[in-house]
């Protein structure tokens, strides 16, 4: 049995009070355990196998101007806060992410790798090591860092998001672009390896499997399902293996619930109470927390001074992340200084945060020019804490370290930094027989992360037999199963028995196992004699998992076990009456090109009972590989096809066709004769009308601009608007974007959307924006003009003119169209506000159109939540609304042919009616049928000169009131 003592740094005050300004879930403790003057800046925090406390601090965010250090924490009188410090190192360059490793610790200490070793363990470094070199040093957000042990004996890091070229030091050929991936690497064998894609973030999460989680500013958790070394070069469905996984979503950012008075944002002040700034992702393992916590990840947002909880459940061969609270957050501070940047788990199973405390937290490349000079980017630069969050008081007994035997023992504790140190310390020495007898018997454990570590390090030692490896694919805990499979690749080429095995696991109950036995099954080599005798069975058995409900990551790995079996394999399932249509799309996408595998698909197309739209799609994929095909081969193929296909295929065969330089068939040319005229047809369905308006991407666009802007008019179907742009988007011609202004006013609120995007990423239409927003035609307001679309005209265009024009219209800072009447009303910031008074001006002036709680009534946005916005914020908004205005509140003018006059925003808008929302709350509704004109009025429902209704006092208690509800 596992002993536990209480041990003095890890013991709690029951009376400990949370410390002021944060809000904890109920039953938690925090604790401040480590402040200045004691540390500076830290970044990141780990336990070594002594359970010392080290820190890394990096004073040199965001200026470079200092270099990063480690700091060994104490606590010499035992009372569970640290008191003193050891410099373990400094002159760290800028490094970023640490983990023990063999006495020492490994550094990330951009460009290079660092290992420093400490052998006699006296907190003094003897020797430093350069491990490896090339890694990008640019932007400190995203220099490569999340050092972090595997389960399988690798070390894996994050990308960051800078990239570079890392190679072993002293030898430069081995340099191995990331391009744009995380990465892991072995430093006994010398091997490194691309990972998958990044998010790009700070920080990487790992579960008790080895399955590894990602963050990303406004991505706040990505999972990345499989590595990319099963790719090998060939295609997927999915752009890359690395997954969203939130639930939780809104228009693209996931909501979090910051508390007491926001600050101004520097940037995106639309992103308020939204992760913007999410980092330190980090896996609670601790085992101390109860049920609740199991499998869940944590992330903190740095902007918004709080952290986020998510439950992370299966989902197909992937998972789904679930926030535990509704509206509320496990931990939230109304100190603006608070900066969690990261998290560790410790000894004791408890969570501790580190908070980098600064008062401004954004780098400066993402703080605009005019707003930058106003602040104090090294506020905070002598400030830095630590938190433990802890519900239980137990604690881990280090004596279990000092002896091998302990440490077998180890690997079946609850906690994953005891499992996972206690491997690492075990593969760091060399084992005697007597320990490696102690981890084969753990493989009959009823422990099953004890069956799990040490079927790892034996695999790793060499000490697993193939028979070992076979009784464990069986094991009854399916991650353990999907862990074995992995060890199983390296048995394969010498073991048939293992190879029956992982292809009896491609019908397994479990999604995630399925995936992994055919990703192992693919790494198999085609010429391996086991995998030639062995072929009908494998093709066998991947048609039969494909009759299984299989998510795109099965449909991935089912492609990727087919090898060069593609066509074999398409062949045998393409008949089948319910077969995936996405698996043949997937399949079709990885045949060889050649001229036989291309006339193979399209003979078992053309007889496949999938629908004229699931045919689509494989065609689409297919259309990929036919660089090497003489189209005149197929061309009878593709003609069987056209036969009875109806619009949607015939025109994807028709693209088909034009790939191959083929003449189109008479089947096309009868349809698009008419499509011309059909498309504007009103007597046909939409759909049928969106269909023929697909058939013109064929013409060029001299043939059918006059269609496509007729398409782009308020009476036409919306979806048919939406694709009349999609096809102006493909062409350069000038004359587009001013045609788009003229008619700007006349579209509909869904398509102006489009719209803008048109016009802002098109560098051919940029005079015609630019001329619409300097006439007044386009309001400012609609274009959404958030930091990086004023950034796309104001910076990132090398036509000068662009940049002056832009620049006469709004700043980097953002856009203001009545200073003078945020000059008047500014005093109101620094008035107190009365907030019962500031409900009674806000029911009196603002109720008519806003609803607040109970109050008031919806036809503008709902303001209930309005508080996770600064008050500078929320006064612009009141005093400037037209500076940015979501499409959907655009003050509309309707006409309706009987003379009748309609204001108000368009609450609904189908292909056959109009839903208007008036000021006061009414609703009418109109059919299309009946509207003689429909245009929007390009400004907020919202009438400026808001100033001249109320004083500064009765502005402050509004402000104050939005900020905190009418409580008393």
């Amino acid at each position: 049995m596992i002993a536990f003592i209480i041990l003095g740094l890890f013991s709690c005050n029951k009376n400990q009070k949370t410390p002021d300004g944060f809000e904890i879930q109920d039953g938690f403790k925090l604790e401040l355990v480590a402040s200045e003057p004691l540390i500076k800046d830290p970044v990141d925090l780990e336990f070594n196998e002594k359970g010392d406390a080290m820190v890394l601090e990096m004073p040199g965010y965001p200026m470079e101007d200092k270099q990063s250090r480690i700091l060994i924490l104490k606590d010499k009188n035992k009372d569970g806060v640290y008191d003193s410090t050891i410099v373990f190192m400094d002159n760290l360059g800028l490094a970023d992410s640490f983990m023990p490793y063999k006495k020492g610790v490994l550094v990330a200490a951009p460009p290079y790798l660092l290992q420093l070793h400490d052998d006699n363990g006296d907190y003094i470094v003897e020797k430093i090591d350069t491990l490896m070199g090339g890694f990008a040093k640019e932007n400190l957000q995203h220099n490569y860092n999340g050092l972090t042990y595997g389960i399988d004996n690798w070390i894996y890091a994050a990308n960051g998001g800078n990239d570079g070229k890392p190679y072993w030091w002293g030898d430069t050929t081995t340099a191995m672009d990331l391009r744009g991936q995380d990465l892991r690497f072995n430093l006994e064998t010398r091997q490194m390896e691309r990972l998958g894609e990044s998010s790009g973030g700070f920080g990487l999460a790992m579960d008790e499997y080895g399955r590894f989680f990602e963050t990303h500013n406004l991505t706040h958790i990505s999972h990345l399902v499989f590595p990319d070394r099963y790719l090998k070069g060939r295609q997927i469905l999915p752009e890359n293996t690395l997954q969203n996984i939130s639930d939780h979503e809104e228009n693209g950012l996931a909501r979090i619930f910051p508390i007491g008075e926001q600050e101004d944002r520097v940037n995106h002040p639309e992103q308020s109470g939204y992760f913007s700034g999410s980092c330190g992702v980090t896996y609670y393992g601790g085992g101390a927390f109860g049920d609740k916590y199991k499998n869940t990840v944590w992330v903190a947002d740095v902007v918004l001074n709080l952290i986020h909880v998510d439950k992370i459940k299966p989902n197909g061969a992937s998972f789904t992340a679930s926030r535990i609270f509704e509206n509320k957050d496990f931990l939230a501070s109304s100190d603006r200084a608070f900066r969690p940047v990261n998290m560790s788990v410790g000894p004791d199973g408890s969570m501790y945060v580190i908070d980098i405390h600064r008062k401004v937290i954004e780098h400066p490349e993402w703080i605009p020019d005019e707003i930058e000079k106003t602040l104090d980017l090294n506020a905070g630069k002598n400030q830095g804490r630590i938190y433990k969050i802890s519900l239980e008081n137990e604690s881990f007994d280090f004596k279990q370290f000092s002896s091998s035997e302990g440490l077998v023992q180890s690997l079946k504790n609850p906690n994953q930094w005891v499992r996972n140190t206690a491997q690492r310390l075990l593969m760091e020495n060399v084992l005697s027989n007597e320990t490696f007898l102690g981890l084969k018997k753990l493989l009959e454990s009823d422990n099953e992360l004890a069956r799990l570590h040490a079927i790892w390090i034996l695999s790793y030692s060499g000490k697993l037999t193939p028979n070992e490896v076979a009784a464990a694919l069986k094991d009854k805990n399916a991650a353990n199963r999907e862990n074995v499979l992995k060890i199983a690749e390296n048995y394969l080429p010498e073991s048939e028995s293992i190879l029956d095995k992982i292809i009896g696991l491609l019908n397994d109950p479990d999604a995630r196992v399925r995936m992994q036995a055919a990703l192992s099954l693919s790494m198999l080599p085609e010429n391996h004699p086991f995998y030639k005798k062995n072929q009908d069975l494998i093709l066998e058995s991947l048609a039969k998992t494909a009759k299984l409900p299989n998510d795109e990551w099965n449909i991935a790995a089912i492609t990727l076990a087919a090898q060069t079996k593609t066509v074999e394999l398409f062949a045998r399932i393409s008949q089948e009456k319910n077969v995936n249509a996405s698996l043949l799309a997937s399949l079709a996408l990885n045949i060889s090109g050649e001229t036989d595998d291309v006339l193979s698909i399209l003979n078992h197309l053309s007889t496949s009972p999938i629908s004229d739209k699931e045919k689509t799609l494989v065609v689409s994929q297919l259309a990929k590989q036919t660089e090497k095909v003489n189209g005149k081969s197929i061309e009878n193929q593709i003609s069987q096809l056209e036969h009875k296909a109806g619009l949607n295929f015939l025109t994807s065969l028709a693209s088909l066709r034009q790939k191959l330089k083929l003449q189109p068939s008479s089947q096309f040319l009868k349809y698009s004769k008419s499509a011309s005229k059909n498309v504007l047809d009103a007597s046909l369905p939409d759909s049928v009308r969106v269909q023929y308006l697909s058939l013109l991407d064929f013409l060029p666009y001299a043939q059918k601009s006059t269609i496509l802007f007729e398409c782009l008019k308020n009476n036409q179907p919306l979806k048919l608007q939406e694709n009349a742009l999609r096809q102006l988007s493909n062409y350069r011609e000038k004359e587009i974007g001013h045609k788009v202004v003229a008619m700007w006013k006349a579209l509909s609120p869904q398509t102006r959307r489009y719209a803008s995007d048109l016009l802002l990423y098109i560098e051919s239409n940029h005079d015609a924006l630019l001329t619409g927003l300097e006439k007044g035609i386009i309001n400012i307001g609609e274009m959404n003009f958030d930091l990086e679309r004023r950034r796309t005209l104001l910076w990132w265009t090398d036509n000068e003119n662009t940049k002056s024009r832009a620049k006469r219209l709004f700043s980097d800072s953002g856009v203001s169209n009545r200073q003078a009447a945020m000059d008047k009303m500014k005093p109101a910031l620094t008035l107190k506000g009365n907030n019962l008074n500031g409900e009674k001006v806000f029911s009196n002036t603002c109720a008519t159109c806003h609803k607040y709680g109970s109050i008031g009534k919806e036809v503008g946005p709902v303001l209930t939540e309005i508080s996770r916005k600064s008050k500078a914020t929320m006064l612009h908004d009141i005093l400037d609304p037209n500076a940015a205005v979501d499409p959907k509140y655009v003050n509309h003018s309707l006409e309706t042919k009987s003379g009748a006059i309609h204001m108000g925003i368009v609450a609904n808008e189908t292909d056959k009616s109009v839903t208007i929302h008036k000021i006061g709350g009414e609703k009418v509704l109109i059919n299309k049928s009946d509207i003689k004109k429909f245009r929007s009025m390009g400004t907020s429902l919202m009438m400026e000169g808001f100033e001249n209704a109320l004083s500064n006092q009765e502005m402050a208690d509004l402000l104050e009131f939005l900020q905190k509800g009418g409580k008393k």
